[in-house]
C-alpha cells in the first residue's frame, strides 16, 4: 500500500515498507524510527571556475534533493565580462532556502542557458546539479508544452491550448533525463521534492530507477476540473506519472479534488475519502 497526500503540510504514513517513516511540514522531518540514509561516496574535492562558487569533480550524493525546472540561481556577467552566479528571484527559492539549510541537500535543475555543460558546483551549502537542455528542447518542453499547453489548460484562460506531438515528445524527454539525474545524485533513501507543472512525468518515472527514495510533487499553479484536464490528449500518461509520488501538494483543497477525480473519471481510481486507490496501489489525500 502507498499513501500519497495532496496537500502542502501533512503527515505521511508508508505501513507497506519495512522502514517505516513519517514526514511532516512538506517532505521535513527525519523517519520515525531515526534512520538516515548513508552516503555512498566520500565528498569531493572542489576547485573553483572564478565564479564565486565551488566546483565539485565528483559525484556524491544527498538525503534531500530538489528538483525544478531552473536551479535557484542566474549566470549574470559583470561589466569586466567576469562571470558569476547569483540568487535567482521567486518564491520557490526563498521558501527551500530554510528547508534546505543543515541538511546534506542538492538542487537539479536547468541552469539557464542553451546547450550548456555546466559542472555541479556547491553555493550556500547545497549542492546545484545542472540538466543540460537544447536549444530545440527549451522551445519544445518549456515554452511550447509547458506555457502553450499546461499553462493555459490548467489555469483556463481565454487563449486555448495548443497541442503538438513534439512538444510532448520534448517533455517526455526533458522529464526522463531530470529523473536520471536526480537518481544518480540522490542517496539510499532519500527524500526527493519536485516541483511544479513542468515535471509532472518525472514522479513515475524516478521510481523505476530509484523505488527506495521517497519522492513528493508540488503543483504550484491551479489543477483544472476533468472536465478541462480531459482535453489533454496525454492526460492518462500525465496521471500515471504523478501518481509515481509519494506526496503530491496543491495550492488548494479543491486542486486536490480536482486530481482526485481524474484519476477517478480518466483511470478508473477508487477515492474514498483521503485515499485514492488504483491498480493495486493506495494513496491518500487531503
Amino acid at each position: 500500500m502507498v499513501s500519497t497526500v495532496l496537500r502542502p503540510l501533512v503527515t505521511i504514513l508508508h505501513p507497506h515498507r519495512p522502514d517505516r517513516w513519517r514526514c511532516t511540514a512538506g517532505l521535513g522531518s527525519r523517519s520515525v524510527n531515526d534512520r538516515r540514509a548513508r552516503l555512498v561516496s566520500q565528498p569531493p574535492e572542489h576547485d573553483s571556475d572564478g565564479t564565486g562558487v565551488a566546483l565539485v569533480s565528483a559525484t556524491p550524493t544527498f538525503d534531500f534533493v530538489v528538483a525544478a525546472n531552473r536551479l535557484p540561481v542566474d549566470r549574470v556577467v559583470d561589466d569586466d565580462g567576469v562571470a558569476r552566479w547569483q540568487a535567482s528571484p521567486g518564491g520557490l527559492v526563498t521558501a527551500m532556502d530554510s528547508v534546505m539549510q543543515g541538511r546534506r541537500a542538492a538542487w537539479v535543475g536547468w541552469a539557464g542557458v542553451p546547450d550548456e555543460d555546466v559542472t555541479p558546483f556547491d553555493r550556500d551549502n547545497v549542492r546545484l546539479h545542472p540538466v543540460v537542455l537544447t536549444a530545440q528542447e527549451i522551445q519544445d518542453y518549456y515554452e511550447g508544452f509547458s506555457n502553450e499547453t499546461l499553462w493555459p489548460l490548467y489555469h483556463d484562460v481565454i487563449v486555448p491550448p495548443r497541442y503538438r506531438r513534439s512538444w510532448w515528445a520534448a517533455y517526455r524527454e526533458v522529464n526522463q533525463r531530470f529523473a536520471e539525474c536526480v537518481a544518480e545524485v540522490a542517496a539510499p533513501g532519500a527524500i526527493v521534492w519536485i516541483h511544479d507543472y513542468q515535471l509532472q512525468l518525472m514522479p513515475s518515472l524516478l521510481r523505476e530507477l530509484r523505488p527506495d527514495v521517497r519522492i513528493g510533487w508540488f503543483n504550484h499553479i491551479p489543477f483544472p476540473p476533468v472536465e478541462l484536464f480531459g482535453q489533454l490528449p496525454w492526460r492518462d500518461t500525465v496521471l500515471r506519472g504523478l501518481l509515481g509520488a509519494d506526496f503530491l501538494g496543491f495550492q488548494r483543497r479543491n486542486d486536490a479534488a480536482n486530481f482526485a477525480r481524474a484519476c477517478q473519471q480518466l483511470l478508473g481510481a477508487h477515492a474514498t475519502g483521503d485515499v485514492i486507490t488504483w491498480a493495486g496501489d493506495e494513496r491518500q489525500h487531503g
